[in-house]
């Protein structure tokens, strides 16, 4: 039986990741959600958000190392979940994210745009879906941010839910 949640909590980690990391970190995570919101739907959504961020960061780090910050915070009834990611990058692939980031963050109609990517997905040869930014928002129900500062590109995930 999980305990009721605090105002806040809060995890930090800062890792070299690699996929087999990645995976480790999403059943830690996923555990860490269910415990603390008692509600596994919701764990689940937000554990995904939480690998496929984790993916990308390992995808466009440039020096394998990533940070990881997870917050909960107790809000009226409902909780307040902020996901964040942070690692540093290429000029050039500090630009893919950049387009990639501004065409889920910028969606308006959330479900035409997953269907583009799902689209898209089946098209391309290069590795990987694409499709990790726009299932965060389409599944997790989160919105999107980022900040590029440097080398260093920020993304964080947030959302509100009454568990």
């Amino acid at each position: 039986m999980s305990q009721p949640m605090d105002e806040q909590s809060l995890f930090e980690l800062r890792f070299r990741p690699t996929v087999a990391l990645v995976s480790t970190v999403r059943r830690f995570v996923s555990e860490f959600y269910r415990e603390l919101l008692s509600d596994a739907d919701l764990s689940h959504k937000l554990a995904m958000a939480t690998h496929e961020m984790l993916e990308n960061a390992v995808h466009y780090s440039i020096d394998q190392r990533s940070d990881l910050t997870i917050s909960a915070k107790k809000e009226s009834g409902c909780v307040l979940v902020t996901i964040r990611t942070r690692n540093r990058a290429t000029t050039e692939r500090l630009e893919k994210v950049r387009v990639a980031l501004d065409e889920v963050v910028n969606a308006d109609d959330v479900t035409g745009m997953y269907n583009r990517l799902v689209r898209r997905a089946a098209k391309r040869t290069d590795g990987g879906s694409g499709l990790g930014l726009g299932r965060i928002r389409a599944e997790a129900d989160l919105a999107l941010s980022y900040a590029i500062d440097g080398d260093t590109v920020s993304v964080t995930a947030e959302g509100q839910f009454q568990p």
